[in-house]
């Protein structure tokens, strides 16, 4: 089915205003069974993307509206090796048959050619990150800018800079550059996020807030300090907490013991301060990770235990 022009851009604006709307709603990495629901475009249904495929274009459209990485599994190699290029582009692997049938074949091909229908037309696309199996961080507009059939790899722009014509990309390097770092940043934070809530179970390890909108994933030793995106050093924090033991208000001892710096402890103020934060001076982790290899560091916790002290 070919669809007009103007529908089909009318389609992926209200496509990428779904997503943006989801998000608002259930936070930057949105659930499958959020995701699945369709998007109605003058009377019309569109699925946003495919659990079954890694290419999906509906049947309204002309090209590709959306490509997924697999989320990795425990144990299990991705079958795709999608990455960053040495340029900041995406390099995202073109669709494979799934059997040596010819059924197999064209479909796939279909599936490619659909992404090239998207590249000839600087269609904006959805980008859809699998950070775990279920969950998915989305990147958009993307564009699909090169196609290397030597290869069998796309590149993607995922820096939402929209460079629509190939004669862009030239000037736009150096902030493209730039604005790939940050999205290699999203994708990181976002692994590195759902990988703590799931050892925390989504609750906060001081006051046990169980709010997923209210928790957060705490570097212990951050990013600018030489911390590492891996669970133990992390904590699931939430926001209050969060901001107290960023800004040293609030520290945890190598034995696991939360301390309220002493300025702190002397303040009077009223129940927030009371039950928020003095309350907690001395206790020990309310929630701890139930495998020992998340639990958090005690080197991590001894490098950001002397900065707490040093405040």
């Amino acid at each position: 089915m070919a669809s007009s022009q103007g529908f089909e851009e009318r389609a992926r604006s209200a496509c990428l205003e779904a997503i943006r709307h989801r998000q608002a709603v259930h936070g930057d990495v949105l659930p499958a069974e959020v995701l699945q629901g369709p998007v109605t475009v003058e009377g019309e249904p569109l699925a946003l993307f495919s659990l079954q495929r890694g290419i999906h274009k509906p049947r309204q459209l002309d090209g590709a509206l959306a490509l997924t990485t697999t989320p990795p599994k425990h144990g299990v190699d991705a079958p795709y090796a999608d990455r960053f290029g040495s340029d900041g582009m995406f390099l995202y692997h073109y669709r494979d048959p799934r059997s040596p049938s010819r059924r197999a074949h064209d479909q796939a091909e279909s599936d490619n050619e659909a992404v090239r229908v998207a590249m000839r037309r600087r269609l904006p696309v959805i980008y859809f990150f699998g950070i775990v199996p279920g969950r998915y961080r989305p990147f958009y507009p993307a564009y699909v800018v090169a196609d290397h059939p030597e290869r069998r790899e796309f590149s993607l722009d995922l820096t939402e800079l929209g460079a629509r014509h190939l004669d862009d990309l030239a000037s736009d390097a150096p902030s493209r550059s730039y604005r790939a770092q940050i999205v290699r940043s999203r994708m990181h934070q976002a692994r590195f996020r759902e990988a703590v809530m799931r050892a925390y179970q989504s609750s906060c390890a001081i006051c046990r807030l169980k709010r997923s909108e209210l928790v957060e994933a705490a570097h212990i030793v951050g990013d600018a300090d030489g911390g590492e995106p891996v669970v133990p050093n992390g904590m699931a924090l939430c926001k209050l907490h969060h901001a107290a033991f960023d800004r040293n208000i609030l520290g945890v001892r190598p034995d696991l013991r939360v301390a309220i710096r002493q300025d702190i402890l002397e303040e009077v103020d009223g129940p927030m301060l009371l039950h928020g934060l003095q309350d907690f001076h001395g206790l020990q982790l309310s929630v701890i990770p139930r495998r020992r290899d998340d639990r958090p560091s005690a080197d991590f916790l001894e490098r950001r235990w002397e900065q707490f002290r040093s405040a």
